[in-house]
């Protein structure tokens, strides 16, 4: 099961970083290209802090969180894999960290996270909202988590 893991990590991981370079390259800031009609909007958009650019003016802060963010991970991943069982928990665990490892690969080596999808909404703030495949992943893996903390079995 751990080696079916790792594929499905790097895949994730993978995919979203190559999507992201591909933004970078090919994309200006501003443009934007539609999807299924107008519904999914492809934009690039940088964001050197958290969730809505929390925290973007304090780059060592964010950089900091980040690297203890990722070790935090990392060791719970640890615990998670080498118990037996809990599939959901370690598909969230593996969803979650491909998630976290993209996003943090590229706020430490780029300085700035690459988003890149928007949903067209009537609400202005939620059509200014932008985000990364990792994010979605990030919150895959939460939901998933979720369900395990809830169903579990003391």
């Amino acid at each position: 099961m751990l080696s079916l893991m790792i594929i499905i990590f790097a895949v994730f991981f993978g995919l979203d970083v190559v999507i992201k370079q591909h933004v970078e390259e090919n994309m200006n800031p501003g443009e934007k290209r539609e999807l299924f009609g107008d519904a999914v909007i492809i934009r690039k958009v940088y964001n050197r802090g958290f969730l809505l650019n929390i925290l973007d003016n304090h780059p060592a802060i964010v950089k900091g969180a980040t690297m203890v963010t990722g070790i935090g991970v990392l060791v719970y991943d640890v615990f998670v894999f080498l118990g037996k069982g809990h599939l959901v928990k370690k598909l969230g665990m593996t969803l979650l960290s491909a998630g976290a490892a993209s996003n943090s690969f590229d706020r430490l080596v780029r300085g700035k996270v690459i988003d890149y999808i928007g949903f067209r909404n009537q609400k202005k703030f939620l059509a200014r909202i932008t985000a990364n495949l990792a994010d979605f992943y990030i919150a895959c893996g939460g939901v998933l988590l979720t369900i395990c903390a809830v169903f579990s079995r003391k």
